[in-house]
């Protein structure tokens, strides 16, 4: 029998035995949906090993009556092709825009199907976020905020899936009004849940990190930027991945325009464009350089 069937029947068979509803076993949804539960239960999906320890607790079982952990074991060439989404250069170029196109192909053709839930969330909001990227239309992105942003408003602690939610937020923010109170509540739970010994959680953090600082931009909040810059190259000197490096200099350059201290930002641009080149990414240096005389003419 297929695994996510069995799986889904054990925990429908044994919530029923307790006369609980799916409503009063999911309590207040911030771990497990009413919604998500119902696909586990049909045997759509497979529940990641958090949520298997929720419902394991809320039905008063060992996790080994429902399922063998090892079961649920991520394939290692998945987990190696989501790495390589996150872990790139900015996509400012054709070969890039393949490559990441190529990944989600594999991932969606090869592994989607066998995955728990929360990593076809993971892959879905990835796709979402890139989909709105090179759209500019937040449409790609709306299904997931409205199914899952209610959840992350009202957690004091984030996954790193909610992390990658918070950042599809923050992209749509870039093409429709936000609310500048909310924005700045999650950016400021975002830094006090810093985790630094999780490899993929700053891969995520740092890509947010330079969105957030965009939308600082956009809205005339530069005095805000350095705190971000700083942030993001603690980051990179932490994990060597300096990708985002010219990204977060240009900004940090712009952080000095709004300053008058063209002396200083003129090192940082310098620095962006240089750093850009010897990433081979000349269409970002070029786009950087553009950026500079603009700021320069305004």
């Amino acid at each position: 029998m297929d695994i996510k069937l069995e799986l889904g029947k054990k925990i429908r068979m044994f919530r029923e035995q307790k006369g609980q509803s799916r409503e009063a076993f999911c309590d207040d949804e911030l771990e497990l949906t009413v919604r998500q539960l119902s696909r586990i239960e049909a045997g759509e999906s497979l529940p990641t090993l958090p949520k298997l320890t929720y419902i394991s607790k809320q039905l008063s079982i060992p996790i080994s009556h429902l399922i063998n952990e090892n079961e649920i074991t991520l394939p290692k060439r998945y987990i190696q092709l989501k790495m390589n989404l996150f872990k790139r250069p900015p996509q400012y170029n054709d070969a890039m825009k393949k490559m990441v196109e190529d990944t989600f192909e594999e991932i969606y053709k090869d592994y989607y199907e066998t995955l728990p839930e929360e990593e076809q969330l993971l892959v879905d909001t990835a796709q979402a976020h890139n989909d709105v990227n090179l759209s500019k239309k937040i449409d790609f992105g709306e299904g997931i905020l409205q199914d899952y942003f209610f959840q992350i408003r009202k957690k004091k602690e984030y996954t790193e899936n909610d992390l990658l939610i918070i950042h599809l937020y923050f992209a749509c923010c870039h093409y429709k009004p936000f609310d500048n109170q909310e924005f700045d509540t999650l950016v400021e739970k975002i830094l006090e849940q810093i985790n630094y010994s999780s490899e993929f959680g700053l891969i995520i953090l740092n890509r947010i990190l330079v969105t957030i600082a965009g939308l600082y931009i956009i809205s005339n909040r530069y005095d805000r930027i350095l705190n971000i810059t700083k942030i993001s190259n603690t980051i990179m000197k932490m994990s060597q991945d300096f990708h985002q490096k010219p990204i977060i200099d240009m900004l940090e350059g712009k952080h000095w325009m709004y300053l008058n201290d063209l002396e200083k930002a003129n090192k940082k641009y310098n620095d962006a464009i240089l750093l850009a080149k010897l990433h081979g990414e000349e269409l970002l240096s070029d786009r950087i350089k553009q950026e500079w005389e603009q700021d320069l003419n305004s």
